[in-house]
């Protein structure tokens, strides 16, 4: 029987919850997630908690926040002008929005504060900042 390592290809039930028991994510759909190990496709804190798991076995953890979607960064909470926006846009706290920087990047931001003149958006990840909570189940694990 294999045991999770690096670039085995891995297939998993899982549930993720944030400190309060939000949902975050499930396979609850019935599909396990696949992935391949150590190719940074899931975040680290889970690839390193399945390491050495075989399959039918499970695991509770804790995926601390630098293991996962990084701390929350004041500096990625920025003011921007109103004007940038159309005029006939109505724009509310906790609307979120994505666009492609000069070089690219897809860039998402959460609105955080609405003024005549000015917004306030947070550009951290969603999850940044947060320990998340799992439960998995190995289903499979195969070499690639």
């Amino acid at each position: 029987m294999l045991k999770v390592k690096k670039n085995n290809l891995v297939r998993i039930h899982y549930r993720l919850t944030k400190s309060n028991g939000d949902l975050v994510d499930t396979s609850g759909d019935g599909r396990p997630l696949e992935f391949t190990c150590g190719r940074g496709e899931v975040v680290t804190g889970l690839e390193r908690e399945l390491i050495g798991m075989v399959p039918g076995q499970r695991k509770d953890f804790v995926i601390p926040p630098e293991m996962a979607y990084g701390g929350h960064d004041p500096s990625l909470v920025k003011r921007l002008p109103r004007a940038g926006f159309p005029s006939d846009r109505k724009l509310e706290v906790g609307q979120c929005f994505s666009y492609r920087s000069k070089q690219g990047a897809e860039l998402r931001y959460r609105v955080l504060e609405v003024s005549r003149d000015m917004i306030t958006a947070d550009f951290n990840h969603p999850l940044a900042g947060e320990e998340i909570h799992c439960e998995v189940e190995v289903v499979d694990v195969s070499e690639e």
